[in-house]
């Protein structure tokens, strides 16, 4: 009967009744079944008017809404209408049965519809600050107005300052250039990326965590530049719309402990001559884009459907220095349950990237999983594939030289420097990533909202080729120890690539008012940790025959030898915490 009402209010019958007539035969056990249709008149759009809307002009409401005067009354027109006004999200929720006022005049055969709306404040001016865990501790300045002069316009400036990131965005959007439904904009940027693995930890136990600092990534990355972007609907009013997005970043790359400089510099990602430049990493990439949103609220989703699906493809004729092509789908789905009071959610995220032209893909490229917006309970850039590169030490072995004796007739202690291959781990990222999330969400008072999630997800590396160390550095490695294999690639540790994480847990959402965004808080029980102790494989060394002829009969053999062994065979567990 809903099916039925809904199809004739779709053809201006907004009064139709159809009233169901049963008649049960006892005898056979059959229903005979009629259906009376009481039409009643079919209405057409006289006037359509709009009352609340004190800045937003007429023509930014008129724009969205599906039906002219004169029309034939759509109903289900008119809920698209209101649903596309829900997703600009310049008003108070938009319900179909509260939103408007429908005045019929049953002679001429035609309805007058009255639009009443409730602004959210369009503008505001903060100082915020707070813990993320990916933004971590930080303080900043912002202004956003989401309906500039009342035409629909977004105006954003936003400057952030953070132990871990550092943020200043300027940008401008267009919803409707020259009133046509092309969306256009720009931004303007620069970061700083700060990422210190050991800090992290201490952070997250609570005390300091003795770990070599050379055997964590530590590293900061400064990047600036702007974007460029439209956007316009395949078909009038469609949901779907087909967008294009241009960029360009200059960055630079700075590493502190050695687990980060040897896998930034040693990686051939630049195919340079030598340990691949950190400096001046210019992207120049141009990214269509095709996206489907049904979605009522980009802040409070209850009900609707979208996916997107981008192609960037960086460098060839675009110039800059980076060669890449990355792909990333990503579907969401939202649906009322239980009298429409709670709310299932499901979201899924699949993406992959790679060098193109003798190129590998920039370490800032490639994809690493953790924190609050993939997977929940794992700290940020933990999950995926481990690796060690080799390198060439020198470490001091002492020894006591028979051949020199103190003044108390005991041998004098020397030093002396013995070349070493060591490897070292290191975390690449993956270049092939998936992450699912599923939520049931139990609105509990106001703004507050508890939600049980489930998350999944999966990181690693699917072309090794893409992870080759610089060919320079390899051949000395080779020369120095000519009777051990090396590999021209990335060693990864067996067990890492590709290994499945989920996470379960609660997490309690508040929806701030002021800045009309989400306060959340969450806890975690962390399902497929990764209890796996990864030890780096065996070193090597290599010793000359002058060498030998400098140390005194029987040193080497009782003395030196057992301290190398020790360095190059003593296991070297990947410091990693989940």
């Amino acid at each position: 009967l809903e099916n039925y009402t809904k199809l004739y209010g779709e053809f201006g019958f907004i009064d139709f009744t159809p009233e169901p007539d049963t008649v049960i035969d006892q005898a056979k056990k059959v229903i005979n079944l009629t259906l009376e249709f009481n039409e009643e008149k079919q209405y057409f759009v006289r006037r359509i008017e709009f009352v609340g809307n004190v800045t937003t002009r007429d023509k930014v409401i008129r724009r969205e809404i599906l039906l002219d005067e004169g029309d034939l009354f759509n109903h289900r027109l008119w809920e698209i209408s209101l649903l596309r006004l829900n997703q600009l999200d310049y008003f108070e929720p938009l319900k179909p049965e509260t939103a408007a006022e429908i005045k019929r005049n049953a002679k001429d055969s035609t309805v007058d519809l009255t639009l009443k709306v409730k602004e959210k404040g369009k503008q505001s001016v903060g100082l915020t600050g707070g813990v993320s865990g990916l933004a971590g501790s930080f303080i900043g300045l912002s202004y956003q107005t989401n309906n500039f002069l009342g035409l629909g316009e977004t105006l954003t400036f936003s400057a952030e300052l953070g132990d871990r990131q550092r943020n200043l965005l300027f940008g401008f959007t267009e919803p409707y250039l020259f009133d046509r439904p092309i969306s256009t904009g720009f931004t303007v940027f620069s970061s700083r990326f700060s990422f210190d693995q050991a800090r992290e930890s201490a952070l997250r136990f609570g005390q300091q965590v003795q770990i070599d600092p050379n055997l964590v990534q530590n590293f900061n990355q400064n990047s600036k530049g702007f974007t460029i972007f439209a956007s316009y609907p395949l078909k009038k009013f469609s949901f779907m719309r087909l967008g294009v997005t241009y960029g360009f970043t200059d960055s630079n790359i700075t590493a502190f402990s050695l687990s980060s400089q040897l896998l930034f510099e040693q990686l051939q990602f630049r195919n340079l001559a030598g340990p691949s430049s950190l400096r001046g990493i210019r992207s120049s990439r141009i990214v269509p884009t095709l996206s489907y949103n049904t979605i009522d609220s980009p802040i409070n989703p209850t009900r609707g459907k979208s996916f997107f699906y981008s192609l960037s493809f960086e460098g060839g004729p675009l110039q800059g220095n980076v060669n890449a092509i990355t792909n990333v789908f990503e579907t969401k789905y939202f649906r009322p349950i239980n009298k429409r009071r709670n709310v299932v959610g499901f979201r899924l995220l699949a993406a992959y990237a790679t060098g193109y032209s003798g190129l590998a893909l920039p370490p800032f490229n490639r994809f690493f999983l953790g924190g609050e917006d993939t997977i929940r309970g794992f700290d940020i850039r933990t999950v995926g594939p481990f690796a060690y590169v080799p390198q060439t030490t020198a470490p001091q072995f002492f020894f006591s030289d028979p051949r020199q004796l103190d003044q108390f007739g005991n041998p004098v202690l020397r030093a002396v420097s013995v070349p070493a291959l060591v490897y070292t781990p290191t975390f690449p990222g993956g270049d092939t990533q998936g992450v699912g999330n599923f939520e049931y969400r139990i609105p509990l008072a106001g703004p507050v909202t508890l939600a049980l999630f489930f998350d999944i997800g999966v990181n690693g590396v699917l072309r090794r080729s893409q992870l080759q160390l610089d060919p320079g550095g390899v051949d000395l490695l080779r020369k120095q120890f000519p009777n051990t294999t090396i590999n021209n690639q990335l060693n990864l540790a067996s067990g890492s690539n590709f290994k499945l994480r989920t996470s379960t847990g609660v997490e309690i959402v508040v929806q701030l008012p002021v800045v009309n965004a989400p306060f959340r808080l969450y806890w975690a029980y962390n399902l497929n940790r990764l209890r796996q102790t990864f030890i780096a494989p065996t070193g090597d060394f290599f010793l000359t025959d002058e060498f030998k002829r400098s140390l005194p009969p029987g040193v080497l053999e009782s003395q030196i030898l057992p301290q190398l062994n020790l360095l190059i065979g003593t296991p070297r567990p990947l410091p990693f915490f989940e």
